[in-house]
């Protein structure tokens, strides 16, 4: 098994021709993946970002780059390809707040786009069920 994400700057999608290349390039990885079917690959969603870090436009592109990677569009027909959706888990979700699909209030410190210690509390066990699902499901 083999489990992989982005680090936040990732998440700083400025323009529509940039979102067009990651999704390019995450193609063009799950294309070696499909030459590895004996192994287990789980794909992150790359972290939200701090509110301090970013803008609404930035941050609906990294939205929809996350949604597309953990979605049927990307998944679907590769069996040995799991995702797990870490910036849904982080990033607000509320359509009236201010740093929607930012980093929540909640999972932040500062200015400082690294989840806290609640965050990890919160989502670490969501992302050990995901690892652990994927693998029995491949087995």
């Amino acid at each position: 098994m083999i489990v992989f994400k982005s680090c936040f700057p990732a998440s700083q999608i400025e323009s529509e021709a940039q979102l067009r290349q990651y999704k390019d390039w995450y193609l063009g990885m799950r294309d070696v993946m499909d030459r590895h079917p004996e192994k287990l690959f789980v794909v992150m969603s790359p972290p939200p970002l701090n509110p301090a870090a970013t803008d609404p436009e930035a941050a609906a592109r990294a939205r929809a780059f996350a949604a597309w990677l953990t979605s049927d569009a990307y998944l679907a027909g590769h069996p040995n390809v799991a995702a797990f959706d870490f910036f849904d888990a982080l990033a607000e979700g509320d359509p009236d707040a201010p740093d929607l699909n930012m980093l929540r209030a909640d999972y932040r410190d500062g200015d400082d786009s690294h989840p806290n210690q609640t965050a990890n509390e919160l989502v670490g066990p969501q992302f050990v069920d995901t690892v652990i699902s994927a693998a029995e499901g491949f087995r």
